[in-house]
């Protein structure tokens, strides 16, 4: 009885049985995916591919970028004054500086017609040239489509401008001497010599503002397309934080204005 005890054990212990392995090639047989599958954690850690063009035109990597501008100032009095010229915008590490130079042409409307045949006069700058140096921070950009469908791409960065703004007045330079001219440049408000020979050129209903400089603050979107081409509006409100110094009386004013250019 005992050796049939024996038997019959090592009888059992002989049966074939299926290994570890045997089972995930019998499951690799049944799905022929299952080599290819990678758990989620897994993927999550590692870089599941990339873009082979991150954006539709990378301004950052530009030289120079030359622009040519219009706008249109709404100083909140009666007068006209349209705003003209060019400007260079240099990309560095990140940001956008800039440097403008502009021709202000300042005219009449029908209001200011007739206030001045009135005792009354309105705080307003003559015809002037207007010096500009801006720095443009980017807050947002990214690649957007146009309308309609057939424009491209293009590549849109919204901006936060900060701009010192140099009033430049020739017509108010007559009859003084160079050191005299020197010396009216670096203060912060027009002396009475230039205010005297701009009351000259002024419009009717103009009183000639002291200020030589301030400080605007605004936003604006670059739109670069893929050739390099770029179109910047912006709107910029004038700031009174200089205004004790300069002793301006028009505090808080805007400025709208349209750039096209060309990057480099």
């Amino acid at each position: 009885m005992l050796g049939s005890a024996h038997a019959q054990d090592d009888s059992d212990d002989d049966s074939p049985t299926q290994t570890e392995g045997e089972e995930e090639s019998d499951n690799q047989e049944e799905n022929p995916l299952s080599p290819y599958r990678t758990r989620f954690d897994d993927l999550a850690e590692r870089t599941i591919g990339t873009a082979s063009k991150s954006v539709a035109f990378n301004w950052r990597r530009t030289d120079v970028q030359i622009a040519a501008s219009s706008s249109f100032l709404f100083e909140l009095n009666n007068f006209n004054s349209w705003r003209g010229g060019a400007r260079v915008r240099v990309p560095t590490e990140g940001s956008i500086l800039e440097f403008g130079a502009n021709y202000v042409r300042v005219w009449d409307s029908p209001s200011s017609e007739l206030l001045a045949l009135t005792p009354y006069r309105q705080p307003g700058r003559p015809d002037r040239v207007e010096l500009d140096f801006t720095f443009g921070y980017p807050l947002a950009e990214g690649v957007v489509t146009t309308a309609p469908k057939f424009f491209p791409a293009v590549q849109l960065v919204f901006n936060a401008y900060a701009e010192f703004r140099y009033l430049v007045h020739p017509t108010g330079w007559p009859n003084l001497r160079p050191g005299e001219v020197v010396t009216a440049l670096l203060s912060p408000r027009l002396s009475q010599d230039e205010i005297d020979n701009l009351d000259r050129a002024r419009l009717d209903a103009m009183q000639v503002d002291p200020g030589r400089y301030g400080i605007l603050l605004g936003f604006g979107n670059d739109l670069y397309f893929e050739q390099g081409v770029f179109i910047s509006p912006r709107l910029m409100v004038a700031v009174p934080l200089l205004a004790p110094a300069t002793e301006t009386d028009l505090l808080v004013w805007a400025d709208f204005t349209l750039a096209v250019g060309m990057a480099f």
